[in-house]
C-alpha cells in the first residue's frame, strides 16, 4: 500500500519533477555524443510479427550506420503495455521503442490509467510502413465476404466467436458489433497471434491481424481473407476488398508501426533519427522485403507522425464514447 503522502510540496508538482528533471538532463545532451552506452530496441511485436521483422530491419540499418548493434529486446503482450512500461522504465537515451500505432492511439481507451504519459514519455520519431491488416475466416467456413460472415452472426448470435490484433481494428469492430447488437464473443489472447492459429484451425470464427501472417495460410487453403482494413487495397493480396469496398467504411484504419524515442528527447538527435529511419525504408533491398510482406514504405516526419497518430487517436476516441473500448470480463 502506498505511504500517505507528507511532502510540503503539492502532490502534482512533487510527481512531476523527477520527470522534469530527465527531461532537462536528456535535452542536455548534445546529439552528436548519442549513442554514448549500449542501445537496447524494446518491440511489442511478438515473433514472426510484421512488427517484429520491422525492428529488426530498422536496428540493422542503425547499427550499421551508427557501429554499434541495436539488439532486439522483444515485449510482447498486454497490447502493447508491457514494452511501453519496460521502455519507460529504462534510463534516458539507453534504448528506443518500436510499437504499432495502437500502443497510442487505443490503449489510453481501453484502460482507465496507464503507467506512462502515452503522449509525453513516448515522443514519435518516424513511421516505417503502413501495415495493413484484415479480416479471415477458417479456409472452409462458409461465409466469403464481411457481410456474409456478419449475417451468420445475426442469425445464430452467439455462437462465432472472433479475435483481435490490438488497436483500432479491435475498437472498430466491437462498436460495430454493439452499434449492430450483434452477439459474437471476443477471445483475447496474451500473444494475440494465437488467433491465427485458432482461426486456422477452425477454433475461432474470425480474427482481425496484420496481413503478412495471413497470406501464407490463405494461399495454402487454411484462411479466406475477407477484406483489408486501409483504404488502399493491399500489394500482397490486390484481389481482397478493402472494409469500404465490402460495405463497412466504419471499420476503415490504417496501421503503422514506428520508432518512438524517449521524454526529452533533443531535437537534433530525434531530427537525425528520423532522417536515418528514412534511409533505412527507402534502401531498395529494404523496399523489396516490404513488398513480399506486403507492407508499403511511410516516409514521414516528426511532427507529420504526432498528428497522424493524434487524428486516429480522436477518431476511436469519438467511437469509444459512443460504443465503449474494454472486452468484456
Amino acid at each position: 500500500m502506498n505511504q500517505p503522502y507528507r511532502s510540503g510540496l503539492p502532490r502534482r508538482a512533487a510527481l512531476a519533477l523527477p520527470a522534469l528533471l530527465v527531461a532537462i538532463r536528456a535535452q542536455g545532451q548534445p546529439a552528436s555524443t548519442w549513442p554514448d552506452q549500449p542501445i537496447r530496441f524494446v518491440s511489442t511485436g511478438s515473433p514472426g510479427t510484421s512488427t517484429d521483422v520491422l525492428v529488426r530491419l530498422v536496428a540493422e540499418g542503425l547499427a550499421e550506420r551508427l557501429g554499434q548493434p541495436f539488439p532486439v529486446d522483444a515485449k510482447p503482450g498486454a497490447d502493447g503495455l508491457i514494452g511501453a512500461q519496460a521502455f519507460v522504465q529504462a534510463t534516458p537515451g539507453s534504448a528506443l521503442f518500436f510499437t504499432n500505432a495502437g500502443t497510442i492511439t487505443t490503449l489510453p481507451l481501453m484502460h482507465e490509467r496507464l503507467p506512462y504519459d502515452t503522449t509525453a514519455d513516448l515522443v514519435p520519431i518516424a513511421p516505417t510502413c503502413t501495415d495493413f491488416l484484415a479480416y479471415a475466416v477458417h479456409g472452409d467456413f462458409p461465409a466469403r465476404t464481411l457481410a456474409e460472415m456478419f449475417e451468420r452472426v445475426r442469425a445464430e448470435p452467439g455462437r462465432y466467436s472472433w479475435s483481435s490484433a490490438p488497436g483500432g481494428t479491435y475498437l472498430l469492430t466491437l462498436a460495430y458489433l454493439k452499434q449492430q447488437g450483434l452477439d459474437m464473443p471476443f477471445i483475447s489472447y496474451r500473444v494475440t497471434t494465437q488467433g491465427v492459429t485458432d482461426t486456422a484451425a477452425g477454433r475461432v470464427a474470425m480474427t482481425v491481424q496484420p496481413l503478412t501472417p495471413l497470406v501464407p495460410l490463405a494461399q495454402d487453403g487454411r484462411l479466406r481473407i475477407l477484406a483489408v482494413t486501409p483504404a488502399l487495397r493491399a500489394p500482397r493480396a490486390p484481389e481482397v476488398p478493402t472494409a469500404r469496398e465490402a460495405g463497412f467504411p466504419m471499420l476503415e484504419v490504417e496501421g503503422f508501426p514506428g520508432v518512438f524515442g524517449w521524454k526529452g528527447m533533443p531535437a537534433p538527435l530525434l531530427a537525425r533519427l528520423n532522417a536515418m529511419v528514412q534511409e533505412i525504408i527507402s534502401v531498395p533491398d529494404v523496399v523489396e522485403r516490404f513488398r513480399g510482406l506486403g507492407l508499403v514504405p511511410r516516409p514521414s516526419t516528426p511532427a507529420r507522425f504526432a498528428a497522424d497518430l493524434a487524428s486516429l487517436h480522436e477518431k476511436l476516441a469519438a467511437v469509444a464514447r459512443v460504443y465503449g473500448a474494454r472486452p468484456a470480463e
